[in-house]
């Protein structure tokens, strides 16, 4: 069973489907899919489908979530699986008590080095390149 209001016009019909402290899937249907996806883009839940009412659910690929009331967070999808990854980068200084370029307090050396770097990128043209490398190579040579 789907319950069905009749309503002044379009705008009277979102307002409706807005002033509500949920949000979790709506339904527009309408014989004019572009007015249906237009209204459906104005309607605050976290699906909403044209002239279906609850497919979406049993695609995988579809997010499955709301807003307001209805909660945070989605199911199904990459985004769903996303939101149940917990990122965590650990890093290991494998050279411990060498100090490294991009430390704060910056050798001669380590700046010259950075330098020839930034030219061996960026340098116009390949002189300037070559050149970048040759200062680059010249700073590693030495202690940094």
């Amino acid at each position: 069973m789907l319950p069905i209001m009749v309503v002044e016009n379009e705008a009277a019909a979102v307002a409706l489907a807005n002033d509500s402290d949920f949000g979790l899937s709506a339904s527009v249907w309408t014989r004019d899919r572009k007015r249906g996806e237009r209204l459906a883009r104005q309607i605050e839940a976290g699906a909403v489908m044209v002239n279906d009412c609850i497919s979406y659910f049993g695609i995988s690929e579809a997010p499955h979530g709301g807003v307001k009331a209805s909660g945070i967070g989605r199911t199904h999808s990459r985004l769903g699986l996303m939101e149940m990854v917990q990122v965590k980068y650990i890093d290991t200084d494998l050279a411990p008590g060498i100090p490294k370029v991009w430390w704060y307090g910056y050798s001669a050396k380590a700046r010259r080095f950075a330098q020839g770097f930034e030219e061996f990128l960026f340098g116009l043209g390949p002189a300037r390149r070559v050149r970048g490398l040759a200062t680059m190579l010249a700073s590693l040579e030495k202690k940094l």
